[in-house]
């Protein structure tokens, strides 16, 4: 298993495992939602516009103010650490690392296999 050593390398992983991922292609088989991820250590906005099983845009720096679901990492790192799996995603939820700012805690569930 490869080390991720920054977020950009955690936002190809994202989108490498929707496209590459048959178990996760079918549990995000009829999501249509775009997720807004915020990190607030460098104030950077990330988008997911997921389309069903017809694909997965990743929009860097991007705002949608519509956005149903939106996540906040306290910083970059906390994704980093979930997908090098120092830090697991209940615990960082728990912890108030990662907090859901809109929208139900069962989206980031339903998420955690594409994000972590």
């Amino acid at each position: 298993m490869s080390e991720f050593e920054n977020i950009e390398s955690c936002l190809k992983e994202i989108e490498n495992r929707y496209n590459n991922t048959e178990k996760v292609r079918r549990k995000l088989a009829n999501y249509d939602d775009t997720i807004q991820l915020t990190f607030l250590d460098t104030n950077r906005k990330v988008l997911y516009i997921i389309n069903k099983d017809q694909g997965i845009e990743i929009k860097d720096n991007a705002v949608d103010d519509e956005a149903p679901v939106k996540i906040e990492f306290v910083s970059e790192q906390i994704m980093i650490d979930l997908f090098n799996k120092t830090l697991g995603a209940v615990k960082a939820y728990s912890a108030g690392k990662i907090k859901v700012v809109e929208g139900q805690i069962r989206n980031l569930m339903k998420l955690k296999s594409l994000m972590f």
